[in-house]
């Protein structure tokens, strides 16, 4: 029976092809705008781009029938960036971005006032923040009715992409959000993005929903550099069958001694 040490054994590292990944929620209900107030059963027009289309959501029921559009003021286009630093490399193999965007007039005049379409563009930044590139741009139109008189109008936009991209660790991932909005003459008009929305109207309890965005994640491979670096853990790691510049690791002079030493030839 070969006596041996459990502290000297060798650890493989491998890459878990089999693993679902990780899905990553960030919510765009963070931002400090103002609120302006609406009353969900009050609202004049709802819609909703791809309703056929099936998502894993944040969601809870609710019978909250006041609820807000987060906003840059009066007759203000909506115009936000939102940066996510990122903590390791990853590739992002689907991301999905889900919000209602809102306009109401709370006191008219004259004129017609509408969000007709809304730009989302998507990229990848270095620390510095400066752009490394853009990752998909997209403009989806609103189908959102002129208001001319006082009302609410609200659409459910959705965003998504399934071509794998990746990601490096301490990169930012930027989402871009403008509206491109009809506000001629004159108006009290608030537009912006509802923080909570519904997908049905009334008063009465329904799914309410959380405006963000949703990326489906797998880690990078090297995102375990940091790891096979740390020298205090190299002589525990097994690297059998790795080949570097020609160099089999597997065959180091050190490797060799593990092994006799575990086989029960060499004692250290």
């Amino acid at each position: 029976m070969v006596n041996y040490n459990s502290t000297d054994t060798l650890t493989k590292a491998t890459y878990d092809i089999a693993g679902y990944g990780e899905d990553l929620f960030l919510p765009f209900t963070t931002d400090t705008l103002a609120l302006q107030s609406v009353t969900w059963s009050a609202v004049n027009e709802l819609l909703q781009e791809e309703s056929q289309d099936l998502e894993s959501y944040s969601r809870l029921v609710s019978d909250i029938d006041t609820l807000g559009i987060l906003n840059e003021g009066d007759g203000v286009n909506y115009h936000r960036t939102f940066d996510f630093l990122t903590d390791m490399s990853a590739w992002v193999y689907k991301f999905n971005l889900t919000f209602a965007v809102a306009l109401q007039v709370s006191a008219y005049t004259s004129g017609n006032h509408s969000i007709d379409s809304v730009t989302v563009t998507f990229s990848e930044l270095l620390p510095d923040k400066t752009q490394k590139r853009q990752i998909a741009t997209m403009q989806h139109n609103t189908g959102m009715a002129n208001l001319a008189a006082t009302g609410t109008n609200v659409a459910i936009m959705h965003f998504e992409g399934n071509v794998p991209f990746k990601i490096a660790q301490g990169n930012y991932a930027r989402i871009d959000i403008q509206f491109n909005s009809t506000d001629t003459l004159t108006a009290t008009s608030y537009e912006g993005i509802m923080p909570y929305f519904y997908f049905q109207t009334g008063a009465l309890s329904k799914t309410m929903c959380e405006s963000g965005l949703q990326l489906h994640l797998h880690p990078a491979l090297d995102h375990a550099f940091p790891v096979f670096r740390d020298e205090s853990i190299t002589n525990k790691l097994d690297f059998d069958g790795v080949t570097k510049d020609g160099f089999d690791r597997s065959h180091s002079v050190w490797v060799k001694l593990k092994l006799l030493q575990l086989l029960g030839y060499l004692y250290l």
